[in-house]
């Protein structure tokens, strides 16, 4: 096995304010040493990972975590590592058992969006081929409060109560997005149950608004790839919480990273 972690050369730190969060990519990969030859062509089982390094231990450690259990929702892994070793050994298991063996990939790729004092939010790419016609991908987002070490749902974003009116809103969007009227079905060429339009938890906040994001086969086939909602914040000022307004005004500052 292989093991590799380091800094990537382009390290992206943040120099905007003191306030924000420092940190620097690490690449870590892990390969089989089973190789297999698929037409003359060598190749390996891998796992790679590439993901922000915070200074601040409390916040590294719950966003590991997030990870971990986000990926394999049904096993808890203690770390990457430990989740790329269990990849491997899976790998290993089988190939043995396979009669037309090809290797298996596993990437994620954790992206920081935003750095601000009181919101901090990644992107959390991932893609694996592990069998079959194709391979599978998505992006999550996360959202925390630094000062908190906690993470941000939308509640704290919209209110419970309100919830309602924010689905009324976005679903006027989605309709004039996607070319909809406003009585066409949803359930036809969707996938929402019993014609009712829905929001997900896959949201983060940008400068410009409420970023929802439904992954491949979440609403769509696969051949439709991922859909993204967007809904300003003009439209919801009404709904939002005060610590919502906060992280938008942030959001506006010109407060960046490098």
């Amino acid at each position: 096995m292989l093991f590799l972690s380091c800094n990537l050369n382009n390290e992206r730190r943040t120099v905007a304010k003191a306030d924000t969060l420092r940190y620097r990519y690490q690449h870590y990969i892990l390969s089989s040493k089973e190789v297999v030859d698929n037409d003359g062509k060598k190749d390996t089982t891998y796992f790679k990972a590439i993901f922000p390094e915070f200074e601040q231990k409390e916040i590294n450690d719950l966003i590991k975590r997030q990870f971990t259990a986000n990926r394999q929702p049904d096993t808890q892994y203690n770390s990457i590592e430990q989740e790329a070793k269990a990849f491997i050994e899976n790998y290993e298991d089988f190939v043995k058992m396979d009669e037309y063996p090809r290797a298996w990939y596993s990437e994620m790729h954790a992206k920081v969006l935003q750095n601000k004092p009181s919101f901090l939010s990644l992107s959390l790419e991932l893609s694996d081929y592990t069998g079959g016609a194709h391979g599978n991908y998505n992006t999550l987002f996360y959202n925390y409060d630094p000062l908190k070490v906690d993470t941000i749902g939308l509640e704290k974003i919209i209110p419970v109560e309100k919830q309602q009116s924010l689905t009324k809103i976005a679903e006027v969007i989605f309709r004039k997005q996607e070319g909809l009227s406003t009585e066409q079905a949803l359930d036809e060429s969707y996938f929402f149950e019993d014609n009712r339009f829905h929001l997900n938890n896959n949201f983060t906040l940008t400068p410009k608004g409420l970023l929802f994001l439904y992954n491949v086969y979440e609403i769509k086939p696969y051949a439709a790839g991922i859909t993204e909602l967007m809904i300003p914040y003009e439209q919801i000022d009404s709904l939002m919480t005060e610590e919502g307004k906060h992280i938008r005004t942030q959001l506006r500052q010109n407060i960046t990273t490098n």
